[in-house]
């Protein structure tokens, strides 16, 4: 396994993890747009939109940029 710091992402023989990107919006909106996960989640938007993930997005990079990676913000 290694840690790149710099890019922030973990590497495994088998995968790369990363930290979700603006781009992934699109493929983000795809899969938490389905009323299936809606009724099982407490937040989780229906119908979810493009502004929705984007919104996801920034937060979670936005704290591990800042080194508070634990936090994380409810947005209703």
């Amino acid at each position: 396994m290694i840690y790149d710091n710099l890019n922030k992402t973990i590497t495994t023989k088998r995968l790369v993890l990363r930290l979700f990107q603006k781009s992934d919006a699109v493929a983000v909106t795809k899969l938490c747009n389905n009323y299936n996960i809606y009724k099982n989640t407490l937040y989780l938007p229906y119908p979810y939109t493009i502004e929705d993930a984007l919104s996801w997005i920034e937060h979670p990079l936005n704290n591990f940029n800042a080194n508070k990676s634990y936090e994380f913000a409810i947005l209703l």
